[in-house]
């Protein structure tokens, strides 16, 4: 579940409380929620009417938060929504961090994974820029394997026991670098390429499809 977030960063998902809980009561749907900046008690109702998973996305930069987001808020504010949900009993909460999102550069996602290594988080979803046609960021170029390579670097060795996952937000252009994003410390991959799941074999490892969404794995 997801949508269109407010003026100040909510995506206000509270109105459909009740039929999360009927879903939730009458089919075994899995249910993974993006809830941008929305305040604890709202919050509290999401996470008791049995939503499976919160994606949180997070920022080390409060300028990115001002620039590309166009919001007045700061990187704790989703810091806050990311301790909140654990601190309400949520099931799974499964962060988000965008790398390039300021212009194809880094600005704040080191400091955000280093903010998340006394948190633990079972998964890291790491996504990336994607240059889009209409938007400030048309002509940049999309985030370069080896600069994902150096954040997921950065990732196993802040938070060791957690899942890193690569997202399917991101630029598809380019697949070269997958197999050794993988090398680097992935442990999964949103819609590899073919070619990359053959070389993966090949080399040894050993590869499981799930077909579900990557904040519940």
């Amino acid at each position: 579940m997801s949508g269109g977030s407010d003026a100040v960063g909510k995506v206000d998902l509270s109105p459909f409380v009740p039929a999360i809980k009927e879903i939730k009561s009458t089919t075994d749907l899995k249910i993974n929620a993006h809830v941008g900046l929305t305040p604890t008690e709202e919050l509290r109702q999401l996470v008791s009417s049995g939503i499976d998973s919160f994606s949180v996305d997070l920022y080390g930069d409060d300028l990115t938060i001002h620039e590309v987001l166009g919001l007045d808020a700061k990187a704790d504010d989703y810091f806050r929504v990311f301790e909140d949900l654990g601190k309400l009993g949520a099931r799974t909460v499964a962060p988000h961090i965008c790398v390039g999102i300021h212009g194809g550069e880094l600005k704040g996602e080191l400091r955000a994974i280093e903010r998340l290594k006394n948190m633990e988080p079972r998964t890291l979803i790491l996504i990336s820029l994607i240059p889009t046609k209409g938007s400030a960021y048309e002509k940049v170029h999309a985030p370069s394997g080896n600069l994902i390579r150096s954040v997921i670097e950065r990732a196993r060795e802040e938070l060791p026991n957690t899942k890193l996952v690569l997202g399917c937000m991101r630029s598809k252009l380019d697949r070269t670098s997958e197999c050794d994003l993988v090398r680097a410390g992935l442990d999964g991959i949103v819609l590899p390429a073919t070619r990359t799941v053959e070389r993966l074999r090949a080399d040894g490892y050993t590869v499981k499809r799930r077909a579900t969404c990557c904040s519940l794995i």
